[in-house]
């Protein structure tokens, strides 16, 4: 018997990485066991506040709720007060869910420098994991980062989960290339935020680091193309062209119907250095070889569970632009070869999604199923789910729309109740006192906003 799903998700047009991930996810579960265990039925925006009848809907039409997958475990991005966290589920709201709960391929993703979760966060995250019938953390960095929080007997509930992106090549096999021709083109996905600079990096010395390593690559006679995820990214492009290196620019998050067409570039390039987390996990999961310029810690966790720290660079201090150059040459130097290692770490990383899913069907079933009956989907039925994405998000977006309606006729109730309780007081005042009394309450209020601003 097929179990629907409802699925807290993503679909952000400003995030490449982001927007195919959950996609990603909801195929990954569609797709197991010859189609027959799982399929995502309804879907809404896991940063919305979750309220009763979101709850109500889940309870009377799903089977099991997804939370995942992405860095949820952050605290800048969706700042509540709820969970401390994105995922904005208060703890009642949570409790009340009564089918199963999977978290999915979720990331620790507090930037480094930055302060330490509230104190609801720790409480709420021992609240998921206790509820949860499966808790999976797509590396193990984030595994350990995950356990510090948690109560000792919760601790074991923590799996290893790797993020769908970084088995991409089963999810769309059609769009991967498996004989890749040895064209000498190298992607630049270069991205720095201010968050970046709590870690003690330099915006600047990392631009100046990553201009050079294009320089050199051109020398060398290498074809550059520099990816944006987001519109953060583009600044490299700028950067480039500023001062006279030619490169092409791809806007992966740029294009109206574009969510499978990021997957289609990956699976053509030959090489990524990259400076998101889905800026490797993508190309990784696509074919490509990938070079970590790592001011996150993620991307260092990433390459470590693949077996290959050499890969992460940090981007300060001497001689880390060499690093990053002798890793492209390294790579180019034998191409067949470095791919087919990758398509074993990759393999390994879908054995143990597969094991996952069969482990997460056999709770909510009764039934492992058949992993090795996977079933992608064919273009045609990708080209459905892409409108039913599309649509979906127009409905995400109105949803928000109507959230912060709401918030704003909570505060102008809230002003207009002020407003009332100072005129009921002023006529209170004009009924004991008279005029004389409002004219020296007057005058002590704008004396006490005059010393205010003075």
């Amino acid at each position: 018997m097929t179990r629907h799903l409802f699925h807290f998700d993503l679909k952000p047009r400003n995030n490449y990485g982001d927007t195919v991930l959950f996609e990603l996810v909801r195929q990954l579960f569609d797709g197991y066991s010859g189609r027959e265990k799982f399929l995502v039925t309804s879907t809404t925006n896991l940063r919305h506040v979750v309220g009763p009848r979101t709850v109500e809907q889940i309870n009377a039409e799903s089977d099991a709720v997804v939370l995942g997958g992405g860095g949820l475990m952050l605290r800048s991005t969706n700042e509540n007060a709820n969970a401390g966290w994105q995922w904005n589920i208060g703890l009642d709201r949570l409790a009340a869910i009564a089918v199963p709960l999977v978290v999915f391929a979720v990331g620790y993703n507090r930037f480094e420098g930055e302060p330490e979760f509230e104190p609801v966060f720790t409480e709420h995250l021992n609240a998921t994991v206790e509820k949860a019938a499966f808790f999976g953390v797509r590396n193990h960095g984030s595994m350990e980062a995950v356990r510090g929080y948690l109560r000792p007997e919760l601790a074991g509930k923590v799996l290893f989960q790797p993020c769908p992106t970084t088995v991409a090549s089963h999810l769309v096999p059609d769009l991967y290339v498996p004989d890749l021709a040895p064209e000498r083109r190298v992607g630049l996905q270069v991205t720095f935020e201010a968050r970046n600079e709590l870690a003690g990096f330099d915006g600047r010395e990392v631009f100046a680091g990553l201009l050079t390593v294009a320089r050199d690559l051109r020398r060398r006679g290498y074809e550059l193309d520099v990816i944006s995820h987001s519109d953060v990214d583009d600044a490299f492009a700028d950067h480039l062209r500023d001062h006279g290196v030619p490169a092409r620019h791809v806007r992966l998050h740029a294009a109206p119907r574009g969510l499978f067409d990021g997957l289609a570039y990956y699976g053509r390039l030959p090489l990524t250095i990259g400076m998101r987390g889905h800026g490797q996990m993508i190309p990784f999961g696509m074919g490509n070889g990938i070079v970590s310029v790592a001011a996150r810690r993620k991307l260092a966790y990433f390459v470590d569970d693949l077996g290959r720290p050499d890969l992460a660079v940090e981007p300060r201090g001497d001689g880390w632009t060499t690093r990053v150059l002798d890793l492209v040459e390294r790579w180019f130097g034998d191409p067949d070869g470095e791919r087919a290692a990758f398509a074993v770490a990759r393999e390994r990383l879908w054995r143990t999604t597969l094991d996952n899913l069969g482990l997460i069907s056999s709770t909510l079933t009764g039934d492992a199923g058949d992993p090795d009956a996977f079933v992608p989907m064919t273009p045609f039925e990708r080209e459905l789910a892409l409108n039913t994405y599309t649509s979906a998000r127009t409905a995400d977006v109105e949803a928000g729309r109507a959230q912060r309606l709401r918030d704003e006729l909570v505060q102008t109730r809230s002003a207009l109740a002020r407003a009332e309780r100072d005129l009921r007081r002023s006529q209170d005042e004009i009924a004991r006192g008279g005029l004389h009394l409002i004219y020296r309450n007057a005058r002590r209020r704008v004396g006490r906003v005059v010393r205010g601003r003075g």
